[in-house]
């Protein structure tokens, strides 16, 4: 048998957070994570994990966030948030961690703006990788890393799938996928920005469907005006998404071996 997964884990904001519950259920099961690929939000949540962050202290970082802890608006014509103080509590985080670090492995997704290219990150600073895969085109400002200007790894890739599969070709991939929120109810500068975002990461999903060997899909309702208050919610989906798939990760493990 296959000794573990390999997971890749989405964009999606706050619904991201339903991916320290998945985590959480295969902690549970004794289902060890060989690498993870992350997008975004997606890529935040592996990056703890990978520098040594059980799902319960997750969990538990994650009750205790505060906007004003990584939230620092900004004048800037490149973004309404500078994202100095983001990269900063990362920093802190993972402890000035480097990729070579990270056990299991990682690696991240950003979009090079310029170019219209994706970015792989699997060297350097983990926190400066997760800082340019969390920055919203809009909301964040890019991040300059080797002379490109980088955005959140969902433009053109919210579920990483390949290089989740290339930690561990053996290894089953499970592709977490946080979903999509498309609101009737558009209020502000900041309403506009997240849903032109999710109706692209929409059409892309429905043009590029994802190819893993397992797919879950938490069942998250529409949270975007009060998702940081309901950070257990979103946990607690995913955990019980991951637990109705334990069977079927378990038959592809053996499947696999």
């Amino acid at each position: 048998m296959v000794r573990g997964v390999t997971l890749a884990l989405s964009s999606g904001g706050a619904r991201g957070f339903a991916h320290i519950g998945v985590l959480k259920s295969l902690q549970r099961h004794q289902i060890p994570v060989l690498g993870i690929a992350g997008s975004s939000m997606g890529g935040l949540i592996g990056a703890l994990y990978c520098t040594g962050y059980t799902a319960e202290m997750m969990e538990e970082l994650a009750q205790g966030l505060r906007r004003s802890q990584w939230i620092d608006f900004s004048l800037s014509k490149m973004g309404l948030v500078r994202g100095q103080k983001l990269l900063g509590l990362i920093n802190l985080l993972t402890r000035n961690r480097t990729f070579r670090d990270c056990n299991p492995p990682l690696k991240l997704v950003a979009v090079d703006i310029e170019r219209g290219e994706e970015v792989v990150l699997d060297s350097g600073s983990v926190a400066e990788a997760v800082r340019a895969t969390t920055s919203i085109p809009g909301i964040f400002s890019p991040f300059v890393k080797d002379e490109r200007l980088l955005v959140d790894g969902g433009v053109l890739n919210r579920v990483p799938v390949d290089e989740a599969r290339s930690l561990d070709p053996k290894a089953p991939v499970i592709a977490v996928d946080a979903g999509i929120d498309i609101s009737p109810h558009v209020k502000s500068v900041f309403d506009i920005l997240f849903q032109a975002f999710d109706i692209v990461a929409r059409e892309l999903r429905r043009y590029k469907p994802l190819q893993a060997d397992v797919i879950i899909e938490p069942s998250l309702p529409f949270a975007r005006e009060a998702q940081f208050t309901r950070v257990a919610e979103f946990i607690r989906a995913g955990e019980l998404a991951c637990d109705a798939k334990i069977p079927e990760i378990l038959e592809r493990l053996e499947g696999s071996a």
